[in-house]
This record gives C-alpha cells, sequence and structure tokens, in this order.
C-alpha cells in the first residue's frame, strides 16, 4: 500500500492508525483517510468534491477533502476496491456545540451552495424513490409467497410485509398531502445532507465530516434519520435525546410547518424494515443474514412500540406547543389512545 500511495498520490506514509473506522495515514502530521466507495460513480464523486470543496471555501474548518491522484482521478483501486484519499483537518480542542445545533449551521451553510447537481440531487423525490422501493419489493414478496418460505426470516418477511405496505402507503399519501397543503419557506430550500446521518457520521469530538456520503436534498432527511437511528438503539427512552437535539436544531433553524410535515412523512416511511430485508438478501455472510435476522424479529416484537412512538412524535418533540396545525395518523392515534 506504501508504493501505491506514493506512486499515485505522491504521498509517504509515516505511520498507520485508524480514523472514522477506514485505515488511515499520517504524513507530515497530517492525516489521510482511505475511504472504500463501491456504488460510487466518478460523476458523483465530482459533484460530492464540489459541495465539500464549497463548504471549506465558506468556512467549514471541519470538512474532508477529496484528494486526486496524480493523474487526475478522484478514486483509486487498492487490493481490488476502489478507494478516494480524504486529507483530515485535525484539531486539537474540542467543540463544545451540541450535534443539532451543528447540523443546523451545517445546514444553513449549505442552503447557499449555487451550482446544480444531478447524480447526489435527492430533492422533490422522495415520493418517486419510495414507491419504487415498495413496487420492487412488492414484486420480490409476491415470488416468495408463491415458492414458499425458506427459512425463519423469510416466513416473517412474507407474513409481516402487508403491514408495511400500509406504513409505506401512509408516509406517500401524507407526504403528497404535505407538498399539496403547505408552502415552502426559506429553510425549505435545497442543503447539502447526508445519506444517513447518525452520532456516528461526524468524528465525536471535533464534528470533522467525511463528505462520501453527502446528497443534495431538504434538511428534514437528516433530522429523520438522527431521529430514527436514535429511536432503534433506544437512548430516546432514557433520556429524551430526541428532544434536545429538535431544540437545539432550532436555536438557529425553527422549522416551517411545511418542515415539520416532512419530517414526519419520512419517520412514517418504514426504512428501517426495507433496509433489513434489503441487508438480508445482498450479503453472502452467514453471520450477516443472522444479524438481519435478529433485527427483523425485534422489529416485529416492537411493532407497538414502534407505533406508539409515531403517534407520540409531534407532541413529545413540541409541535402541537408551537400552534401548527400538524394532521396526525388517525390510525395510529387510535390504537394509542
Amino acid at each position: 500500500m506504501k508504493d501505491i500511495l506514493n506512486e499515485r498520490y505522491k504521498i509517504k506514509v509515516d505511520r498507520f492508525i485508524k480514523a472514522f473506522g477506514y485505515d488511515a495515514i499520517i504524513y507530515r502530521n497530517i492525516i489521510y483517510c482511505i475511504v472504500p466507495i463501491p456504488y460510487v460513480e466518478q460523476e458523483e464523486l465530482y459533484e460530492i468534491k464540489h459541495l465539500s470543496d464549497y463548504m471549506i471555501q465558506k468556512g467549514d474548518i471541519r470538512v474532508g477533502s477529496i484528494l486526486p491522484t496524480t493523474d487526475g482521478n478522484l478514486s483509486t483501486t487498492i487490493h481490488d476496491e476502489e478507494v478516494v484519499l480524504i486529507r483530515i483537518p485535525v484539531y486539537s480542542h474540542r467543540n463544545t456545540n451540541t450535534v443539532g445545533y451543528e447540523l443546523a449551521r451545517f445546514h444553513k451553510r449549505g442552503r447557499s451552495f449555487p451550482y446544480r447537481v444531478n447524480k447526489v440531487n435527492r430533492i422533490g423525490q422522495w415520493k418517486f424513490l419510495w414507491e419504487r422501493r415498495l413496487d420492487q419489493m412488492e414484486l420480490f414478496w409476491k415470488e416468495k409467497v408463491k415458492q414458499h418460505p425458506q427459512n425463519r426470516f423469510e416466513s416473517l418477511f412474507v407474513e409481516a410485509f402487508p403491514y408495511y405496505i400500509g406504513l409505506t402507503e401512509n408516509a406517500i399519501q401524507y407526504l403528497v398531502d404535505t407538498e399539496m397543503d403547505e408552502t415552502p419557506s426559506a429553510i425549505d430550500s435545497a442543503t447539502i445532507c447526508h445519506h444517513r446521518f447518525s452520532e456516528m457520521s461526524w468524528d465525536k469530538e471535533s464534528f470533522t465530516k467525511l463528505p462520501t456520503d453527502w446528497v443534495f436534498d431538504h434538511c428534514t432527511r437528516d433530522l429523520a434519520e438522527f431521529i430514527r437511528d436514535q429511536y432503534a438503539s433506544g437512548e430516546t427512552r432514557q433520556n429524551g435525546q430526541i428532544l434536545h437535539f429538535m431544540k437545539e436544531y432550532e436555536r438557529v433553524s425553527p422549522l416551517s410547518p411545511f418542515s415539520w410535515r416532512l419530517l414526519y412523512a419520512r419517520l412514517l416511511f418504514p426504512l428501517h424494515f426495507f433496509e433489513c430485508i434489503e441487508g438480508y438478501y445482498m450479503t453472502e455472510s452467514e453471520n450477516k443474514k443472522e444479524i438481519q435476522l435478529q433485527r427483523l424479529d425485534s422489529m416485529l416484537k416492537h411493532s407497538s412500540d414502534h407505533e406508539r412512538f409515531l403517534a407520540t412524535f409531534l407532541s413529545s418533540v413540541g409541535a402541537e406547543r408551537k400552534r401548527l396545525t400538524i394532521p396526525n395518523i388517525s390510525w395510529l392515534q387510535n390504537k394509542n389512545i
């Protein structure tokens, strides 16, 4: 690997370390992170570099920078794996702000991005993407029903899928109603977001960011995915972390009624179910299949808890106290009275 880095980047390796969970090197006291990008096309990579260069230029000193090779390519192959090399800014001091506060500042800066992107653009596409995902999985489910389930995972999937069809259709209808009923405001402009934002997306001490999972979308994408991750980890039931996260975000950027409704629509969409099913069938690893089986089993056992979470979410984060007219889902409310 040392020879490859020297040949393609003119970088020598002083020592190897780990950063962001990836292999990394130190050269002249600078950290370079080697990030695999198995599913990222070159055009998408150029757009991501455009986004990250813009954020650095606008003053976000905690954004990693993608380094081109000596040939001018943005990625290279190391040990049969496509990777990018990212120069990581190093800071000795800790960032004392909260994740919610910093995310709002990040989004605020990202809203001024003035250029058009295609490959990483997701703004206004949720309905199409959700419908396509549902249709694809429904076809797959019908095949599994015909063939009869071969194991416990398939039995659970075949039995549970009709319920998740209903939840997905609720999310899509809620999204459509939002776009018809509400007028977007300034905060609803597209901004730089993450594919799946969670507590693990940024360095916990300095909030340094890798741009490789960035997309261009509505800010509530990141809010919803952070909340979904917090709920799945069980954190919220003990310490109200979601409420704190939302309050901190709104210190910088108060959400519009359109934003609140978009956030709720995305939480209604059962992404965790789709990713679990897809994760099971996309892996060859028996160990990973077992993890997805346990995940699905737990998901189905706690579906009533999840319904309760959705039914009480708007009141628990104070949206109702703001006197916003945000419609609830009647069957969820009725089940959780």
